[in-house]
């Protein structure tokens, strides 16, 4: 099993403590590291890297030696696609072909769209247009495109270092963003808020849209939220109020993941069939029953968003590197 790890932040930590939690993830075996793009969320306080994530990326590679590094995801729409292809291409440059670049179509809010001046009846054509430019510009060493983004005979450099280019992640949920990834055959990168059940169903129609493409040879990387700790107790003492206030907090479509009215999201559904909370041991049970309900060859894991303090973050990653990851990586 592929064990990833989400760069997200903590309530106390600062840029260089995330860059300390990347290289720990490095050197002690995880597969890759997952970075979001974000914008516009003062209760973060910018203690992370939402918001310039190719930057990020591009000093996490100089730091690192073979961990992967991942989009998880951008937001084609905001930007135009060339720049997303030049910045992917330096990222991948730069690690020595190290990068995954996951894709959406829209941000947590409409916010998003209006600040970068984007109409929300735009968001498809642009993000379905953009991942054709960015592969042509990837690919082939000259081109043109008429459509939303237009351009006329032209040279994008430099090329990635993986060929023909670096793999494509799909983050959405939308009937339309499904169809649209799965004609790709792109993997679909699933969020952390879902429990078990829709976590199946999504991945069960997912793989039908796939239409007959080698299944095989694509594997969904699945994020769930994990905290690991010396004794239950301490589990739920140290998650319950943070991951009710950060699940329940204004703005933000995360909820809608879990496809429930906000009076069924309970401690209890988040802790029994969403979050991996607890001791090494029913942690690792939890992750050996999500094995038996769906496919499960890469999980990415978050072991905070930006509501815990970043000692006992530190904490649950050492207990989960030295109890739990020697075990899944065998499997």
């Amino acid at each position: 099993m592929k064990i990833g790890f989400y760069a997200t932040g903590s309530a106390t930590s600062g840029y260089m403590d995330l860059i300390d939690q990347v290289r720990y993830a490095d050197e002690s075996g995880f597969d890759s590291v997952w970075l979001r793009e974000r914008h516009f969320h003062p209760d973060h306080e910018g203690r992370n890297f939402f918001s310039s994530p190719f930057v990020a990326a591009s000093y996490i590679a100089s730091v690192t030696d073979r961990i992967r590094i991942g989009m998880g995801a951008r937001l084609l729409p905001l930007d135009h696609p060339i720049h997303v292809a030049e910045g992917a291409a330096t990222v991948d440059i730069i690690s020595g072909g190290r990068l995954d670049l996951g894709v959406a179509r829209i941000g947590e809010n409409e916010l998003y769209q209006e600040a970068f001046g984007v109409r929300a009846e735009e968001t498809r054509g642009r993000f379905e247009q953009s991942i054709d430019v960015i592969i042509k510009a990837w690919t082939e060493e000259r081109f043109s495109y008429n459509g939303l983004y237009s351009v006329s005979d032209i040279s994008v450099e430099p090329k990635p270092v993986q060929k023909p280019h670096p793999p494509l992640y799909l983050v959405g949920i939308s009937r339309e963003t499904l169809e649209f990834g799965a004609g790709l055959g792109l993997p679909l990168l699933l969020a952390g808020a879902q429990t078990v059940p829709v976590l199946r169903e999504t991945q069960e129609r997912y793989n039908g849209l796939l239409n007959g493409k080698s299944r095989g040879d694509i594997i969904h990387p699945v994020n769930r939220f994990i905290y690991v700790a010396e004794t239950e107790e301490k589990a739920i003492e140290d998650t319950k109020e943070t991951i009710m206030g950060f699940i329940h907090r204004k703005n933000t479509v995360i909820r809608d993941f879990l496809f429930l009215p906000d009076d069924e999201i309970t401690y209890d559904l988040l802790f029994n069939d969403v979050c991996i909370f607890g001791t090494p041991d029913s942690c690792m049970k939890k992750i050996e029953r999500l094995k038996e309900e769906i496919d499960l060859g890469n999980l990415v894991l978050t072991f905070n968003y930006y509501t815990i303090e970043h000692e006992k973050c530190l904490k649950s990653m050492e207990l989960f590197t030295e109890y739990l990851l020697p075990q899944l990586k065998q499997n």
